[in-house]
C-alpha cells in the first residue's frame, strides 16, 4: 500500500498553495493526497503517511497551534522515517530562528521545530525591485534560481527566505538565488529527511487563474499576474518534485 502524503490545511495556510498541492503531489509524486489539521498532527494521525507538506501562508498560526504536541509529533514523524516538505512560510517554520521583514510589520524569534540549524532570512526586497513583502503584486517576482545539480530554472518569489546556516549546521544545498544565497536546501533527521524551499515551485496554472488572475480588479495588475501565470506550464517545478520523488522512494 502506498503511504498518504499529507498537506497541511489550517489557519495560516493560504488556498492557493493548498490547492495547487493538491493537484502537484498527486501528479509528480504519484502518491495520495490527504489535507490535514493541526488537531489531526496532535492526534498522531500522521503515522500512516509518508510526506507533510507546510505549505506558503503565515508561520505565526503554525506555532499557535503547533508549538508543543504538535511539533514534537511532527518531529517524531521524521525521526522514524518520514519527510517535510517546508515552502515560503513552511520553510520559515522548519528553520531554528525566523528573521522576517514585511512592508510596516516584522517577524523574528526562535523557532520550536528546528529541522534546519540556521536562520531563514527574508522578505527579499533585491528580487522585488525594492518592494518589502506585502499581499500586493508589487512584492512579486519570477527569479532565476540556480539549481545545484545543474542548470537554471526561473520560480515564483513571493515573501520567501534565504537560509543562513549556523556555524555547524548540517545540510545540504539545492539551489541558489542569483546573489548566491541559499533558495532550496536538504537534510536529514533520524531515519527521515526535510526539504525547504523560499521560492514557490508548487503552484499550479489553473488555480493560479482562478484564484489570482480572475479576480484582478483592474486591467493592469491583471496583464502583470498574467505575464506571471505564463511561466506555470507542465514543466514548471518539475525537477524539485522528481528530486523529493528520489528522495521518497529510496525511504
Amino acid at each position: 500500500m502506498v503511504k498518504p502524503a499529507y498537506i497541511y490545511c489550517d489557519e495560516g495556510s493560504s488556498e492557493i498553495g493548498v490547492q495547487s498541492l493538491l493537484l502537484a503531489v498527486e501528479q509528480y509524486l504519484q502518491r495520495p493526497t490527504r489535507l490535514i489539521n493541526a488537531e489531526q498532527i496532535i492526534q498522531g494521525k500522521l503515522s500512516d503517511g509518508c510526506l507533510l507538506v507546510m505549505p506558503g501562508g503565515a508561520d505565526l498560526p503554525y506555532c499557535k497551534k503547533l508549538n508543543g504536541e504538535g511539533n514534537r509529533k511532527i518531529r517524531h514523524f521524521i525521526e522514524q522515517g518520514g519527510a517535510y516538505l517546508g515552502i515560503c512560510a513552511g520553510a520559515y517554520y522548519g528553520c531554528a530562528e525566523l528573521d522576517f521583514i514585511g512592508l510596516d510589520y516584522s517577524v523574528k524569534g526562535k523557532r520550536e521545530l528546528a529541522l534546519f540549524d540556521g536562520v531563514a532570512k527574508g522578505s527579499l526586497p533585491k528580487f522585488t525591485n525594492r518592494q518589502l513583502y506585502d499581499e500586493g503584486i508589487k512584492s512579486k517576482a519570477m527569479v532565476e534560481i540556480t539549481l545545484a545539480q545543474g542548470g537554471k530554472k526561473t520560480f515564483y518569489y513571493h515573501g520567501g527566505c534565504c537560509f543562513e546556516p549556523a556555524t555547524n549546521a548540517v545540510y545540504r544545498p539545492l539551489a541558489y538565488y542569483p546573489d548566491g544565497s541559499l533558495a532550496i536546501i536538504e537534510g536529514d533527521l533520524g531515519q527521515g529527511y526535510y526539504l525547504l524551499s523560499g521560492v514557490h515551485f508548487e503552484l499550479q496554472a489553473v488555480i493560479y487563474q482562478q484564484k489570482i488572475v480572475n479576480c484582478c480588479e483592474d486591467s493592469e495588475t491583471k496583464a502583470r499576474e498574467e505575464a506571471i501565470h505564463s511561466y506555470f506550464d507542465e514543466n514548471y517545478g518539475f525537477q524539485v518534485w522528481q528530486h523529493l520523488q528520489r528522495r521518497l522512494n529510496q525511504a
